[in-house]
């Protein structure tokens, strides 16, 4: 990354057309209450992350029990352990940040995002997970490396180096699944599951709000060009687990 970190450890904030931009501290007289409400609204209604939602934690179990159910060893039981370990500290990140917005985390709806809630069969399903959807993941952190919230800025190193971790774990996995012509034959299959699912989740290419946490400098990119970066990034990698790479329409949820 490029950009210059504040004496606070944060990323300066992302310069947007159009819109003044300015990096917000916790309790800022200053904050506009738009920005207040888009913020509590990207973490608290939108981002699966947060301790205080009790549906994280069905999620993590669910996560949990395909990792720890399918691992061939138990070096891989370890790197799950690890994985799960770290998406619980990324929720307690996301809690403490809603709080530090005077708003309390406690939020009992799911989040609407289907990838969690697909059954892991064996463990290349873990794998495509992993390498899929926590990919996701990665590129959600890095459009907060320059977020125009302080608090959220100064987190953003941590949870994109954690996320890298579990997309590049799950890539290793599945350099070791297609070794074999069952194991590439049972990853392509899968691919057609997880591929739609990994793309549903930057949601819809019209959502009104996508522009607004763009001109907030919530966000650096709205959620269709985010698809696209994704796309153009990791269809080279599946591609070189010798797989052909799904058309990106079919079976899509949110276009």
């Amino acid at each position: 990354m490029t950009q210059m970190g504040t004496q606070s450890g944060a990323k300066a904030p992302r310069a947007v057309e159009g819109s003044a931009q300015r990096m917000y501290t916790k309790d800022d007289p200053d904050m506009p209450e738009e920005f207040r409400a888009f913020m509590i609204k990207l973490l608290k209604h939108a981002h699966v992350e947060n301790n205080g939602n009790p549906h994280y934690k069905k999620v993590l179990a669910h996560i949990a029990h395909g990792g720890l159910t399918y691992a061939p060893d138990g070096k891989a039981m370890m790197i799950e352990a690890e994985i799960i370990k770290q998406e619980v500290g990324h929720g307690e990140i996301v809690a403490n940040i809603i709080r530090s917005l005077g708003e309390d985390p406690y939020y009992d709806k799911p989040v609407g995002q289907y990838a969690f809630e697909i059954p892991y069969e064996c463990w290349c399903d873990v794998a495509w997970f992993h390498m899929l959807i926590d990919r996701v993941g990665l590129y959600v952190g890095i459009e907060w490396l320059g977020s125009t919230y302080e608090p959220l800025a100064r987190v953003s190193d941590q949870l994109e180096k954690e996320e890298l971790f579990h997309a590049t774990v799950g890539f290793n996995h599945l350099r070791k699944i297609v070794r074999t012509p069952d194991g590439k034959r049972e990853a392509q299959e899968l691919l057609h599951k997880w591929w739609p699912a990994a793309l549903d989740m930057f949601g819809r290419s019209d959502s009104k709000n996508s522009g607004t946490y763009v001109r907030w400098g919530i966000k650096g990119k709205t959620n269709e060009e985010l698809r696209q970066q994704y796309i153009a990034d990791t269809v080279p990698l599946i591609e070189k687990l010798g797989l052909v790479v799904p058309d990106n329409l079919a079976n899509r949820r949110y276009l």
